[in-house]
């Protein structure tokens, strides 16, 4: 009889626990697409400067220029590809080895479009505290995968709540999705997801 009481009111506390928690996780991801809504949306883009360095210094020039070459028509394809794609919220564009800069809220290495323009400084006032980023890379923790991830301002992961990346199947020749695609399902996810709001 003592065994059973006690089971119930466990129940119970464990039922007030989750429901204490359920409205806090939910408020993190509203929070998050805050910045979807009245910020803007930062694309991260790779150099692959480590790799062209590498080959510099064992003098194979032809191989560094062949990466600089490649990496910029799939960093052209990416902001085309975005410019046509998102439409949520601004969408600006920087170069990886800038981000400590965008991390402390300084965004004069941000740009909109193909011709690098800069953001005025009015932009760059509205960014502060106020995007999310995104990039093509390897999903933060331990599944370690290929997508198009969303993270916060310091490159963290977004609450499970919100949308946080759209796999690529990168290496999976006929699952693989182009770039459009992606962006497309990650725009799809996170437009769902303000509805529910």
């Amino acid at each position: 009889m003592h065994l059973s009481i006690f089971v119930y009111y466990m129940k119970k506390i464990l039922y007030l626990v989750i429901l204490s928690l359920y409205p806090f996780i939910d408020i993190q991801g509203q929070h998050s697409l805050d910045k979807i809504e009245n910020g803007a949306l930062l694309v991260r883009l790779a150099t692959n400067q480590h790799l062209i360095d590498y080959y510099l210094d064992n003098l194979e020039i032809e191989k560094a220029n062949n990466i600089i070459k490649e990496q910029k028509i799939k960093n052209k394809h990416i902001i085309k590809s975005f410019q046509s794609e998102w439409s949520l919220c601004p969408v600006y564009f920087f170069y990886s080895h800038h981000y400590t800069e965008i991390a402390k809220n300084q965004f004069n290495h941000v740009f909109k479009d193909l011709n690098q323009t800069k953001l005025s400084e009015s932009e760059k006032r509205h960014l502060t505290n106020n995007v999310l980023i995104a990039f093509f890379g390897k999903t933060p923790g331990s599944s370690n995968f290929d997508a198009l991830v969303l993270t916060d301002q310091q490159l963290k992961q977004l609450p499970q709540s919100t949308p946080r990346y759209v796999r690529t199947y990168h290496g999976f020749w006929l699952l693989e999705r182009k770039i459009q695609k992606t962006i497309r399902i990650l725009h799809k996810k996170i437009t769902y997801r303000l509805r529910k709001k």
